[in-house]
């Protein structure tokens, strides 16, 4: 009986080594999903363009707030300073990771890039001048300043694909 009850212990799986393996499984599989779709994100265009947009209005945001609150400057010019080192942040990103099949020239591309982002650079002008001179709240001046950047970039995605990086033709 004793040999019988060894027997059974040795052939029946403990059921915290199948516990321990299945999820052993099932995290490997969630890794591999999601590593699978950061990949796939990172091959798409609009993503790659999002994430160093998103790197470009940090660096803006941070020019933008040591312009207001250290440099006491306007908010519409530290809009138009923050705009523009946003500006140079996201291009050379831009141009190595998302369009960096292109051959055209570097200089030309960073001229049609500043020509095509200077009326997103406009919009988000415009909207904090608009708002600094209809009132003196800093909330609604913030807000403003986003909804200038959020505006900007649908118009620059579009510019960036129909004039900066369009294929040679």
């Amino acid at each position: 009986m004793l040999m019988l009850h060894l027997q059974t212990d040795i052939t029946r799986p403990c059921y915290h080594t199948i516990r321990t393996t299945v999820s052993s499984i099932i995290k490997q599989t969630v890794m591999h999903r999601s590593l699978h779709f950061a990949v796939r994100a990172y091959h798409s265009r609009l993503v790659r363009v999002l994430m160093f947009g998103g790197a470009g209005v940090l660096a803006q945001t941070a020019v933008f707030e040591i312009g207001i609150w250290v440099l006491l400057l306007r908010p519409s010019v530290a809009t138009l300073i923050g705009a523009e080192c946003g500006i140079l942040t996201s291009f050379i990103l831009n141009n190595r990771f998302s369009f960096a099949k292109h051959h055209h020239p570097v200089i030309h591309r960073l001229l049609r890039y500043h020509l095509v982002v200077s009326g997103s650079l406009f919009i988000q002008w415009l909207s904090v001048f608009v708002a600094e001179s209809l009132t003196h709240n800093i909330w609604i001046i913030h807000g403003a300043y986003m909804v200038g950047i959020i505006v900007g970039f649908f118009f620059n995605y579009t510019g960036y694909r129909l004039f900066v990086w369009h294929p040679k033709q």
